[in-house]
């Protein structure tokens, strides 16, 4: 059930796949971060849809609900649909096709106080494949510090803590826990906010040793080279790294780069443009419209594609004589 922590927007995935430390009428970072909720999303509406990999689809949608001035929730749902495979006996005989799909309702809320907000999530998952189910169910709890004169925001996420209830064959999997962190600034006198994100804090070292990987051997020594773990491997694998550039209140550019996907799956002998992202926000009229491309191997990217807008401007304006 790792398709919880895709990117669940076009503006997440032009930043590198991860953006919970801004904060603003966004609805969609919300869903990675709920102490990100606030009044300014009242009556908002989000819905995204992403072309990834080996035609696979995935997609979310959600709403926000302010109840007051500190309280506000939300509601949603994401989708994964991994396409019709070919079903087969033991002996190779065709018998038919089969489709797989995964599917998360969720639901969040988020309180200010102060300069801070902390939210949680409840995430209810089903997974099928063929004529098998599963379920599971998992929270996310997290804080922010948002400092609106600086245009300064720092925030962590305690993400997927839960249980698979009904495991497939009997094999119960862990829920993909993990532990961000990350800060963003809009400089004051450029058009830039900058966002550095720390995934994976749960675990130090996400490096490994290739044992697939072909040997080089020491021409003085006739041994093998042995591969080493730099510490700047180790620590810069948690990074993610992300520019906006606001041209105006209606247009703007992003630009991300995710260290970790960048060195798990490139090749060495052409890296290409995989960990690279970008993308553009343009608002028509009621609807804001963003678009990210998302480089993750030589075989192929991701596109995102996410309209929002607010309810609350499609309600008739009475006029005062009518009082």
């Amino acid at each position: 059930m790792k398709f919880i922590d895709l990117p669940p927007s076009s503006r997440t995935a032009s930043l590198g796949g991860n953006l919970i430390s801004v904060k603003d009428d966004d609805l969609t970072l919300a869903i990675q971060n709920p102490s990100l909720l606030n009044e300014s999303m009242d009556d908002h509406f989000a819905i995204s849809y992403i072309d990834y990999l080996a035609g696979i689809n995935f997609g979310s949608l959600a709403y926000a609900h302010s109840f007051d001035s500190l309280n506000t929730g939300m509601v949603g749902m994401q989708y994964i649909n991994y396409g019709t495979f070919t079903q087969a006996d033991v002996n190779g005989n065709i018998t038919g096709t089969f489709s797989a799909g995964e599917y998360n309702f969720f639901a969040g809320y988020s309180r200010q106080w102060h300069d801070f907000s902390y939210g949680g999530q409840l995430k209810l998952l089903y997974s099928n494949l063929d004529i098998y189910n599963s379920f599971g169910a998992c929270i996310d709890l997290s804080g922010t510090y948002f400092d609106k004169d600086k245009g300064f925001t720092a925030a962590v996420v305690f993400k997927n803590i839960g249980y698979q209830i009904t495991p497939y064959a009997d094999v119960r999997e862990p829920m993909p826990f993990e532990i961000q962190a990350g800060v963003s600034e809009k400089l004051k006198h450029m058009p830039i906010r900058f966002s550095v994100i720390l995934t994976h804090l749960e675990t130090p070292n996400m490096t490994y040793i290739n044992t697939n990987a072909p040997q080089t051997i020491d021409l003085a020594t006739g041994q093998p080279i042995v591969q080493k773990i730099t510490v700047g491997d180790e620590v810069f694998r948690h990074f993610i790294f992300g520019a906006e550039i606001i041209i105006s209140k209606n247009f703007n550019i992003r630009l991300g780069y995710n260290v970790e996907r960048r060195q798990e799956l490139s090749i060495p002998t052409d890296m290409g443009l995989v960990g690279y992202s970008i993308g553009m926000g343009i608002r028509v009229n009621r609807f804001h419209i963003s678009y990210g491309l998302a480089g993750y191997s030589l075989a192929g990217a991701s596109n995102t594609f996410t309209i929002t807008t607010n309810f609350s401007d499609f309600k008739q304006k009475k006029n005062p004589a009518d009082y």
